[in-house]
């Protein structure tokens, strides 16, 4: 080769080598900030992602439109649930019938096999797919199977469509990774949504275990205001049927009623509120206002099992920001294994504790104590596992739904054994004050 030659070895320029090299080399680093992104982001943010990436991938490549489309097995219909295209360009639709008008591509597809060509050379078996293609655009695609668990359920495509294009095959095995990549960081939502729905039903089944234990509390507390409603009309309609009728005595038992009336529809509210589901937003919840009302709720049933039960609560006690149904739930499920505990250990001292304070630092701290059977060192670290129990008729839920919402409260809960006898179940949530003055 002579000295001032342009050419390599191989006959090709050396300008077009390098300009190969380099393309290869950003796609290289690119790949590498695709993958530490979906390491690092949450599964509340892969989906926002994939639409972001699909487009720097994109740009990168000389792409003109970018999909990931999921076949439902229901229908057989693929649905489009990330999409990107340049700006004036149409997106693929959002439904199409995968077998039907790409049949060839389907087959690849589901073989496991990635498929790169331009429409122009398109095999004979192919024309229902080139026809398509034809219709939306693309002279040039690439499309990559999609992989969930192991299992192909849709495809990830590369489209051209303001010109025909070519990349290495170096590029095309790349895209493979994408795809690989795009698949896991949807298994990983896949996991997170099917854990909440999981939670939530769980959240369920133990309010309903609740109900049964409240339902002597719950008849216990109706049965005061509609007793005395009973006793309040009674006597109105003696006192109407006087003569004269004593107007002011009437007057004043139909007050009595509408008071005790209002107390009833309080306690009805509050249970409706306490076990309904689909609850999600939240607002600002009164702590303090909480902790009486669990009190309040369970003061029939310690008595009923001969159990001292104490409140505890400073004034003022600030506010949190939450859901005040799971507050609920928190509470009751912290009080009924109190009670629990203290029912089995048949000791002299039969006592529960609820005492809520305030750091003036931000946090609100409610500890439930118990002078019951108390936790041995072998169960501590495994107390708020999911389906660890100690109990002969429990399911092991009750403590691992009450962390979880706690922890989706952004606060903390743990356990402590008493050195003489008893256990202390104990958290703490941000105060309202605190998360305001961080804002």
């Amino acid at each position: 080769m002579n000295a001032g030659s342009s050419e390599g070895n191989d006959g090709i320029p050396l300008a077009r080598v390098d300009e190969e090299t380099q393309a290869s080399l950003a796609f290289e680093d690119l790949l590498s900030q695709l993958s530490t992104t979906f390491i690092r982001i949450t599964a509340d943010e892969i989906d926002r992602e994939i639409v972001r990436w699909l487009g720097r991938l994109g740009l990168a490549l000389r792409f003109d439109r970018s999909t990931v489309g999921q076949v439902n097995p229901d229908d057989g219909m693929l649905y489009t649930t990330h999409s990107w295209a340049r700006e004036g360009m149409q997106p693929l639709p959002q439904r199409l019938d995968f077998a039907k008008l790409v049949p060839w591509l389907c087959g690849k597809i589901f073989a496991d096999e990635i498929v790169a060509i331009r429409v122009a050379d398109a095999p004979a078996e192919a024309a229902k797919d080139v026809a398509f293609a034809r219709l939306v655009g693309n002279k040039t695609i690439v499309s990559v199977p999609l992989k969930i668990g192991g299992e192909i359920v849709g495809v990830v495509t590369f489209g051209s469509v303001r010109s025909e294009q070519t990349w290495s095959d170096r590029t095309i095995r790349r895209l493979r990774l994408v795809s690989e990549v795009f698949g896991n960081a949807l298994q990983r939502k896949r996991a997170v949504e099917e854990i909440r729905r999981f939670e939530q039903e769980m959240r369920q089944v133990s309010r309903v275990a609740i109900m049964g234990e409240l339902t002597v509390s719950l008849a216990h507390e109706l049965s005061q205001p509609l007793g005395a409603i009973l006793n309040n009309a009674q006597a109105a309609r003696h006192m109407l049927a006087s003569d004269p009728p004593d107007l002011d005595e009437a007057s004043a038992a139909l007050d009595d009623i509408i008071r005790d009336n209002s107390r009833a529809v309080e306690i009805i509210v509050q249970v409706r509120y306490l076990f309904q589901g689909g609850e999600t937003r939240k607002s600002h919840v009164d702590m303090k206002q909480v902790l009486l009302d669990i009190e309040r709720l369970l003061r029939h049933e310690a008595g009923v099992k001969g159990i001292s039960l104490r409140l505890v609560v400073p004034d003022p006690l600030p506010s949190v920001v939450g859901q005040r149904t799971q507050l609920m739930q928190l509470l009751l499920n912290l009080v009924l294994n109190a009670f629990d505990a203290v029912c089995e250990s048949h000791g002299a001292k039969r006592e529960v504790e609820i005492i809520a304070s305030y750091d003036g630092a931000g946090c609100i701290r409610v500890a439930v104590r118990d002078s019951g059977v108390g936790i041995g060192p072998s169960n501590l670290p495994r107390l708020f596992d999911a389906f660890f129990t100690t109990k002969k008729k429990g399911i092991g839920l009750g403590l691992a739904i009450s962390r979880s919402i706690v922890e989706n409260h952004g606060g903390r809960l743990w356990a402590a054994q008493h050195p003489d006898q008893g256990a202390t179940l104990e958290f703490e949530l941000p105060a309202e004050t605190a998360e305001r003055e961080g804002n």
